[in-house]
């Protein structure tokens, strides 16, 4: 997903594109049950990390699967995960998850933004599918390991097909579990510290650094061996990416369609995200304006106050901010002036990713999500 390289009178032309990108691919009722946005009222920033009372609800299977229904667990000890391979089936239970755990370094923590798929760059209302928590748990690979599933790279397997308690399936390559530059998918049983909720996946939910939501399995109760590369996946069924890698995207936190400010310093807000590389800058354009480097705003900014244990791994191993997979926020001070306005956004990744000047633009776009550059029309009284 390199950057294509538009030309600078093509970005400054998005203040006359409006309501930017066209939806092309089917739309599931998975993200459109949230219960909340991380989004503040105007003028404000979201939380870095979301309460999980706040945190929004995505239900893949609920607009894919018929029949759905969120699977419910009496106790954890109801919970077991089944690995099948050619070599026969092998069943993980709780206690033998709890026993992992309890191994050297056999938890850990990982900062991860849940997004949706098709979170949608406009909205009329300060709403989104969007939020960051702090996930505990056990890394797959140990799982696996303990179950003698052989993922090397001379193994004949080359994926997993994973399968949640609601029949949600999706994929991840052995390759990608290799991959020492990118955190091991994990199996999460603590959100923000607190037990896994079921709403959220209760008790196991897998994680996953660079990907959407959907391929962050919930109720995660079955892992099948492949010897070939996959497509399978409910998402990848309606038309949706395999990779499920988060597009550079970005959104406004502070801002939201057809919002009325003040006339004088106005605080753009927002965040932007990326699955393929940290985020490296944001630009805004104003009216078809040349376009401004917004502020990426320090972890230690965004943290004060905030209690994040000492134990999450982009922290314990030193990784400089912004984190790959995790929103990033920024801001910027416009002196905006009476009438009517179009507020351009468009984020870029340190792997030379950029949000696209409108979906479609590229092969592909209509099945990665909503990612072309982000526009609100905004009212200044």
């Amino acid at each position: 997903m390199a950057e294509k390289g538009l030309d600078r009178r093509e970005f400054l032309a998005l203040g006359g594109i409006g309501l930017a990108g066209i939806w092309l691919a089917p739309i599931l009722g998975g993200c459109d049950s949230h219960t909340t946005t991380p989004l503040g009222s105007a003028g404000e920033s979201a939380s870095f990390i979301t309460p999980i009372d706040r945190f929004f609800e995505q239900n893949g299977g609920e607009g894919g699967i018929g029949g759905w229904r969120r699977p419910e667990f009496a106790s954890e000890t109801d919970w077991s995960l089944t690995v099948k391979s050619a070599a026969g089936e092998r069943t993980v239970t709780w206690n033998d998850l709890v026993a992992l755990a309890a191994e050297p370094d056999g938890e850990v923590t990982h900062l991860k933004t849940i997004e949706c798929i098709l979170q949608s760059e406009i909205r009329p209302t300060p709403t989104g599918f969007a939020g960051t928590a702090y996930w505990t748990g056990v890394p797959l690979t140990r799982v696996l390991d303990s179950v003698g599933l052989d993922y090397s790279e001379s193994s004949p397997i080359k994926a997993l097909i994973v399968e949640g308690a609601d029949r949600f399936l999706n994929n991840i390559t052995t390759e990608r579990l290799r991959q020492d530059n990118l955190l091991p998918p994990l199996l999460a049983t603590r959100m923000n510290g607190e037990p896994l909720p079921l709403k959220h996946g209760f008790p196991v939910r897998l994680i996953i650094q660079e990907g959407y939501g959907y391929k962050c399995v919930k109720w995660l109760t079955e892992i099948e061996a492949s010897n070939f590369l996959v497509d399978t996946g409910t998402y990848q069924s309606q038309g949706f990416v395999n990779d499920g890698i988060i597009r550079t995207n970005s959104r406004g936190v502070s801002i939201f369609e057809d919002i009325v400010l003040p006339a004088g310093p106005t605080r753009i807000a927002g965040f932007a995200t990326s699955g393929f590389a940290p985020i490296s800058r944001v630009e805004i354009s104003i009216d078809g304006a040349a376009p401004q480097e917004a502020r990426i705003i320090p972890l230690d900014e965004l943290t004060d106050g905030v209690n994040l244990p000492p134990t999450i791994t982009q922290i314990t191993e030193g990784r400089p901010y912004p984190f790959l997979g995790v929103w990033t926020f920024w801001d910027l001070t416009w002196e905006a002036t009476s009438g009517a306005h179009t507020i351009a956004i468009r984020a870029y990744d340190a792997a030379g990713n950029a949000q696209p000047l409108t979906d479609g633009e590229n092969e592909g776009d209509e099945r990665d999500g909503l990612t072309g550059v982000t526009t609100y029309n905004v009212e200044v009284a």
